[in-house]
């Protein structure tokens, strides 16, 4: 019996499976070492600082398994907040993975479509495949208004100003070499529209990103603070690209804030 939209909720997987599952064996092995001290040897002050590193390994572990299913959801949100949709845009998100910021923007678009690009990495997130990103959209009720194609960043198959937002989502700092990511900077500002918007959600290499959008003429970027709301914190930079040549706007500025929008 197919399964209808609503029945279940989107399954958007685990961020990092790997870093987490290594986090939570450490900490089960340093946890095993203290008692194997305390007990067999006595040794007391060793054992209290192999707690002490287990529970750090535990408590980063719970905490990017809590950031994987709901304090993502809850940065992604302020984020399409800031860009303002008006519901009729062609949203291009990079490295969308199993489609949370993907589907999320597509619920906030009638006539709109979103289509996301990945390379399927598991790695970077458990389960992580188109069929598994369909599948949430379906379930999400918003198939008809997104696709998803494969796809890297750093050579995007999309003609010129062909977007009106461009969004990505803890998907650049897995790019690696700073040059590389410049790259995949240039090609999503190449792919947006004069007057468009761009937003960047991630926890590192975010003020990197600035200050090559910067060098790009990419036009006016607003760079939040970090948010401690998640593990690790995320950083917001939002982008409104210039326009054409002789259109009145001003050079590129760059400014540091929390909550901006671009509107």
């Amino acid at each position: 019996m197919l399964t209808q939209p609503g029945s279940r909720k989107p399954d958007y997987g685990i961020d990092a499976p790997g870093v987490v599952r290594a986090l939570m064996l450490g900490g089960l092995l340093l946890g095993g070492v203290a008692l194997w001290l305390l007990i067999a040897l006595h040794l007391i002050w060793l054992a209290i600082w192999c707690i002490v590193g287990a529970c750090v390994c535990l408590g980063e572990a719970l905490a990017m398994l809590w950031t994987s299913r709901v304090g993502k959801l809850w940065e992604i949100r302020r984020m399409l907040d800031c860009l303002v949709l008006c519901g009729d845009e062609e949203v291009l998100d990079v490295g969308c993975g199993r489609g949370m910021l993907l589907i999320e923007a597509a619920r906030r678009l009638g006539s709109g479509h979103a289509t996301g690009i990945d390379v399927w990495s598991a790695r970077d997130q458990s389960g992580n495949s188109p069929l598994a990103t369909q599948e949430n959209a379906r379930l999400a009720g918003v198939a008809e208004r997104i696709s998803v194609i494969t796809a890297d960043a750093r050579q995007l198959p999309f003609p010129s100003e062909r977007f009106d937002v461009v969004v990505s989502c803890l998907a650049l700092h897995n790019i690696h070499g700073r040059e590389e990511r410049r790259r995949a900077l240039r090609e999503m500002l190449r792919v947006l529209k004069p007057g468009g918007k761009m937003a960047v959600l991630d926890f590192a290499h975010v003020k990197e990103y600035a200050r090559d959008l910067q060098a790009l003429d990419a036009g006016q970027l607003v760079l939040g603070r970090p948010s401690w709301r998640v593990f690790p914190p995320l950083r917001m930079l939002l982008v409104r690209k210039l326009p054409a040549s002789g259109e009145g706007e001003a050079a590129a500025t760059a400014s540091e804030a929390q909550g901006d929008t671009l509107a």
